[in-house]
This record gives C-alpha cells, sequence and structure tokens, in this order.
C-alpha cells in the first residue's frame, strides 16, 4: 500500500536504491497522469549531495517493456530462456512446496542464500529480507564477504580494532585537504557517495593538487589539475612499499607520530629497508623506487618526487579506491595505505585520512530490517558459492547445496568464472529468483518472480557514504502483477505457518515497518523529512581523530591499543606475514597482458542490461576492449577489429579500442554486459567474468577482478 494517502501526480522525492556507491541519491520523480515523466535532483539536500543519470533514467528502466510482469516457471532446459506465465498462487505453491521438501531431505544448510543488496533501503533490502523469510522458515546456508571490498574489509578490522567501522571521513572535509591522492578511485564514474564528486571537483577547481594513480587515463584525470601516474594493475603495494622506502631513506617520517600511534612500524621498516630476516621474510632487497620501477612500470624518479610530495604537503588525503584490493594479494594494500598515511602525518585529521574506506562512517541513527541471521550459521565465501555447490561437504564446504534462493542479484554473470557458475546452477535440484528483468541467472531459475521497482516502494534511504537519510514514498502503482520484494517473502512465510508468517512480518504491513524505523531514529520533524525527502546533519568527520589526537586518552580497541601494522593474530589465523609485504603472483608466459574490468558511469553493473542501449557508451560506441597502441601493433590488431581475449578459464570476443588511455602491458574490459555464449562456448559479448576466477585474493578468498593474466589475438 501507498505509504502516504492515495497515488496522486506532483513532484514527489524519491532515490534509485541501486547498490551502486552512490545508492542514496536525492531525486525528485514528477508524476502525470500517474506516470513518471521526469527525474531530477532534490534541492533539499544542499548543493553537494547530487545524483547521477542511473538515477535520472529511472523512469526507462521502470517502464522498460523488457521488464517482468508477471511470474514465470520454466518450461524448457535451464539457461534456454524458455518460460511460461503463472499466476502468483501456482508459483508461491512451487516455491513453498519444493523448499520444504529439499529441506525435509537434505536439511535446511542444503538451501543457499545466494542474495545481495541489488535493491537498498531500510526495509526493501533483498540482502536482509531474503535472510529473514529462510531463516524464519528453517535456516539456511549464507555467504560471507563482499564482492565490493571483501579484501579490505577483512583485514582493516585486524589492523584498526572494531573502530574500523568509524575509520573513513565525511567527503566534506576534502576543503581542508592541501593534497589528494585518488589511489585506484575514479570517482567521477564510481562515485563512492553521493557527495564525494561534487567535493572533489570543488577541490580541484580551488587549485588542490590531484595524483591520480591508475592504469587507466579515467575521467578524475580529466579534473583541473590532475597528475596521472600509470601504474601495472596488482602492483600498486610494490609502489606502497617503495614510498614507504624514500619517506625512511630521506628521513621524511615523524617517528614519535607513528610510535604513539601504531605497533609494529619498525618491523615493516626493517623490511622496506631490505633488512635479513624482517619479520620472518626471506625477501631482503631494499624495497626502493629502482626496485618499484621494474615491477610497477612506474618511474623510480616519479616514485622519489610522489613521496616528497606527499611528506611535505598537509594535509594530504589519500583516497584508496575498491580497484586497488580486488587484486591478488589485496588485502596489502589497504595495510599499506593506513601505514603510509601514519607515516606521513595524515591519520585521523581533517582534510587528511586513515588510509581506510571512505565509507566506514556511521550515519543518523534510523531502524532497519533484520535478517535472523544466528552467530555460527554455516555460510560459504562469497566468491566460491559455485565451488560450495560443485564440491559440497566432500570439498570442504558446510553444507551440500540442493537449492538457491536468488535474490538482488546477477550473480551468474556478476560472479567469478562463468562457466563454472553456470555449472554451478545447472546441477541444482532447484532455483527461484527475484528480477524486475530476465538476467542470465533468472534464465538458470526454475521459477522467476517480478518484483517491483524503487518507484513503487515507499522506504528510508541509508546511504553508503554521508550523513544523512533519504525518504520516497510508492509514487505510482506497480507494472502488472510485480510485487515487493516484502510482500512476496511475507506471502511465502504465511505459506510455510502461521509461526513463519508471524515472525517474518510481525503483523505490520510496509508502510508500518517504515513508520516504526522512523520513530527509532534521529529524525524529528517526520512530516517535513517525508516531504522533503531529505534529513541531514552537517559534519566534517576524520575516522579515528579522537584517537588520532590522543592515542594514551583514546586506544583503539586492538590487542597493543594501537594501529598493528604487525598484527601476529592476523598471521596466525590467516597464515600470511604479520606486516604487509610485496608477493608477487606467478605468470604464465602464455598470458602476458594484464586485464582489469572497471565500473562504468552508465550503469551500475549489470543492471542496465536489458536496455537498448547496454552495449554502447554515451556516446554510441560499442562495447570493446581498450588496447595501446605498443600491445596491438604485433598482434596485428587495428582499431575496431573483432578480437577474442583468453586464459585458461576461457574466452571472450569484443571489438578493440587501441587508445593510448590505457597503459602498455594492460587490457581494460569493462564489466556488466550480459554474456553471450557462442556455439563453443566462448562469449561473444564481452563479458569479462569468463576470465575471472573463483580462487581469490589469498587471505580472505576476496575476488579478483583485476589483473587477470590473458592474451589477445586478432580473428580471421
Amino acid at each position: 500500500m501507498p505509504g502516504m494517502g492515495t497515488l496522486c501526480d506532483g513532484i514527489k522525492p524519491v532515490f534509485c536504491g541501486h547498490d551502486c556507491g552512490g545508492d542514496a541519491c536525492p531525486l525528485l520523480a514528477t508524476v502525470e497522469s500517474g506516470r513518471v515523466v521526469r527525474i531530477s535532483h532534490n534541492p533539499s539536500s544542499g548543493r553537494y549531495i547530487r545524483g547521477c543519470r542511473k538515477g535520472y533514467e529511472l523512469p526507462a528502466f521502470h517502464y522498460s517493456p523488457k521488464r517482468l510482469r508477471v511470474p514465470l516457471i520454466a518450461a524448457g532446459p535451464r539457461g534456454s530462456g524458455q518460460f511460461r506465465e503463472a499466476s502468483w498462487d501456482e508459483a508461491l505453491d512451487l516455491v513453498t512446496r519444493r523448499l520444504g521438501d529439499i529441506r525435509a531431505r537434505h536439511g535446511a544448510d542444503s538451501i543457499l542464500r545466494l542474495a545481495s543488496a541489488g535493491s537498498t533501503g531500510a526495509l526493501h533490502d533483498t540482502e536482509a529480507l531474503s535472510g529473514r523469510y529462510l531463516n524464519a522458515t528453517g535456516g539456511c546456508c549464507n555467504l560471507s564477504g563482499s564482492y565490493s571490498n571483501g579484501a579490505a574489509r577483512s583485514v582493516l578490522p585486524w589492523i584498526l580494532g572494531p573502530e574500523w567501522k568509524d575509520s573513513g571521513f565525511d567527503a566534506s572535509t576534502m576543503r581542508h585537504a592541501s593534497l589528494i591522492i585518488l589511489w585506484g578511485a575514479n570517482i567521477p564514474d564510481t562515485r563512492l557517495g553521493a557527495e564525494t564528486p561534487s567535493r572533489l571537483a570543488e577541490a580541484a577547481a580551488r587549485g588542490v593538487p590531484l595524483v591520480v594513480i591508475d592504469p587507466r587515463r579515467t575521467a578524475a584525470t580529466r579534473l583541473p589539475g590532475a597528475r596521472w601516474i600509470p601504474c601495472r594493475p596488482g602492483t600498486d603495494a610494490a609502489f606502497m612499499l617503495a614510498l614507504l622506502f624514500v619517506l625512511l631513506e630521506e628521513n621524511l617520517v615523524d617517528h614519535g607520530f607513528v610510535a604513539e600511534r601504531a605497533a609494529g612500524f619498525e618491523t615493516l621498516a626493517a623490511y622496506v629497508r631490505g633488512y635479513a630476516n624482517a619479520a620472518g621474510s626471506a625477501n631482503a632487497e631494499p624495497k626502493s623506487p629502482e626496485w618499484a620501477e621494474a615491477i610497477t612500470g612506474v618511474d623510480a624518479a616519479v616514485i622519489r618526487d610522489l613521496a616528497r610530495l606527499w611528506a611535505s604537503t598537509k594535509p594530504a588525503m589519500l583516497f584508496p579506491g575498491y580497484s586497488i584490493q580486488r587484486v591478488a594479494g589485496g588485502e596489502e594494500c589497504f595495510r599499506l595505505t593506513v601505514a603510509l598515511q601514519l607515516a606521513t602525518g595524515n591519520f585521523g585529521i581533517p582534510g587528511g585520512s586513515t588510509g581506510s574506506l571512505n565509507n566506514r562512517l556511521r550515519g543518523p541513527r534510523v531502524g532497519r530490517i533484520g535478517d535472523f541471521s544466528a552467530p555460527g550459521a554455516p555460510s560459504v565465501p562469497l566468491l566460491r558459492w559455485p565451488d560450495a555447490i560443485l564440491e559440497g561437504r566432500s570439498g570442504g564446504y558446510p553444507a551440500d547445496i540442493a537449492a538457491a534462493y536468488v535474490a538482488g542479484c546477477n550473480y551468474l554473470n556478476q560472479g567469478a568464472d562463468i562457466a563454472k557458475s553456470r555449472a554451478a546452477l545447472e546441477v541444482l535440484e532447484f532455483s527461484v529468483c527475484h528480477e524486475m528483468f530476465l538476467t542470465p541467472t533468472a534464465q538458470y531459475c526454475d521459477v522467476v518472480l517480478p518484483v517491483a521497482s524503487p518507484l513503487e516502494k515507499e522506504d528510508i534511504g541509508i546511504p553508503w557514504a554521508g550523513n544523512y537519510l533519504l525518504y520516497k514514498d510508492r509514487v505510482v502503482r506497480t507494472e502488472g502483477l510485480a510485487r515487493s520484494d516484502f510482500d512476496i517473502f511475507a506471502d511465502l512465510a504465511d505459506r510455510a505457518g502461521a509461526a513463519a508468517g508471524a515472525a517474518f512480518s510481525e503483523g505490520k504491513s510496509e508502510h508500518e515497518w517504515v513508520e516504526g524505523f522512523l520513530a527509532d531514529s534521529e529524525v524529528v520533524d517526520r512530516p517535513g523529512f517525508k516531504k522533503s525527502g531529505f534529513f541531514g546533519i552537517e559534519s566534517e568527520r576524520a575516522g579515528c581523530d579522537a584517537f588520532a589526537a590522543d592515542p594514551s586518552g583514546h586506544p583503539l580497541g586492538t590487542a597493543s591499543g594501537k594501529v598493528e601494522l604487525e598484527c601476529r593474530a592476523y598471521a596466525e589465523a590467516t597464515g600470511f606475514s604479520a606486516i604487509p609485504i610485496w608477493k608477487a603472483p606467478p605468470r604464465d608466459p602464455a598470458y602476458p597482458l594484464d586485464l582489469v574490468t572497471p565500473k562504468m558511469a552508465w550503469r551500475t553493473h549489470s543492471q542496465s542490461g536489458a536496455s537498448e542501449n547496454n552495449g554502447v557508451d554515451p556516446v554510441g560506441r560499442p562495447h570493446g576492449v581498450s588496447i595501446n597502441p605498443a600491445d596491438a601493433k604485433p598482434r596485428g590488431i587495428a582499431d575496431g577489429d573483432r578480437i577474442r581475449l583468453r586464459n585458461e578459464r576461457g574466452s571472450v570476443v569484443s571489438a578493440a579500442r587501441l587508445s593510448d588511455d590505457i597503459m602498455p602491458g594492460t587490457l581494460s574490459l569493462p564489466e556488466g554486459i550480459w554474456f553471450d555464449p557462442g556455439a563453443a562456448g566462448e562469449d561473444l559479448s564481452g563479458s569479462a567474468n569468463f576470465l575471472t576466477s573463483t580462487a581469490g585474493t589469498g587471505a580472505t578468498s576476496a575476488c579478483v577482478m583485476h589483473a587477470i593474466p590473458v592474451e589477445a589475438e586478432k580473428l580471421p
């Protein structure tokens, strides 16, 4: 039911709810004759917190002719795309019966919750709602980790303790920065907060030097005063160690500042200097700029200049992007970003940063739906969900998976190793999916349930990064027979029995849940909040600032009370080094090029896959592989040629885009396009995850989506 009276025309606050790094963006929907005709910026949020084209294109998403509007039941082999229409009663009865039968025969752990936050909000969070339903009806096997920042969020608690959850920074603090270093952070495209791009642009406009470290010449490099330093993907840790070497060699470290706030810096320093047996390392080579140049492709003189600039400019904000931890050994990068901010005296000060994820700050208090997950419940690493299905207990996983409940995700397309993931979905006894479109994942499910769009649901928006909340009402009627995820799960829970139904919904409507969340919030003027759609708290928070200012008076929750740059507990738990080190991944000479798979500004992962322009960028160029002319020439590749990228996991076909905006030795294939398997099993659309692996980063089994070894060849 609508949250505020009857549906009517007018201008109403909304947010898109895409899980994209700027997922709580303040927008206004103009409704005429019961139809949304325009999405625009909501000025209630001020000049900095703004939406992007993904939110402005909500009407096309909502009214797409390819949108699912009726439940579907498979009428052919999985992946064939053959379905028949069904009533809600038939579809939900089938789901209830099949899941109940599988639980009875194999146990609750045999049902895998294959869910993510493809839809976000205090109530309509698909990851939380799926867990709430499955746990209310008997339990399931969960996923652990994150595709977004799994390596960083697993290692940061070891070195920062519980305070890692408040180790980010408000974008507003950029106004204090005298230097901003974007390390693998293409803010204009990936955003990492709805306020961040505007604040960064303002800093650049007033003359703050920007250093952009990235294998691609990204949109960030086009900001005023930006300097691009190309670095080979997957070698950022070596670059960082070389910067520490210069800081130590030239006596640019404030050792007193570091000693008060960090444990183990001297051990790390000994490793960087190349002292034998530092922290048990056999690598006694000094991590000099000359050493790093051969690894990273960054000139030694450039490394020295950056170290000197960093040490001499206060405050300096290091903004590490998620990309640098989506590589083999990606955990080391975020251990070293923290070390660099300590070594340069920029840790925890306004205009500086801790080197942590920028979104790790608590926002305003507000209620949100819980998922009933019990401590110690069985789980498998997110990256390895297909391995868990294919191998089960014999492979060391906690359960033999027989069914999957898919919600808020297109994991077949977006997870690693598509060939393996297809095989996993094919062996399941049963699978069900909530979707707006017939995605590749949906095509491999037995039941597909059509869900409501963001414009059809009342909710509260909770941003990744930012000290504010958003509100939206349901502004239009649902298309066809679509229903909200909450409504679907509530119906299924009722079918599982009165106790399950009562546990899931607690007898409350969606509107009553939202009202309850607001009652448990910092919002005092609730009618005003609903009218404007925005509640914000002005703040300029620097993560761990109390500790940084007074380490002894406000110690961290680590064993030492300090930042643990040498963490023995981490080493014992993971088998990896107690200090961050450089360990070159093994290379096969048959695959000499490094592939990166970046996000694109005009789509949220694969969510625009059903649109007519999914395969083209905003200026009409087709989806393709960026390749430096130095790599194209010896392979006989010309601009526009059809080329094949291949490695031991598979191959993809796409168009070559010759460009000096990608450094030699590196290829760039944007992620998100839906795969199209040809007769030979290779992908014909250029879907990057035919080439990625479920092996993971190392210590935490997080995803590796960059620095993928491949070879490129021209097609006849």
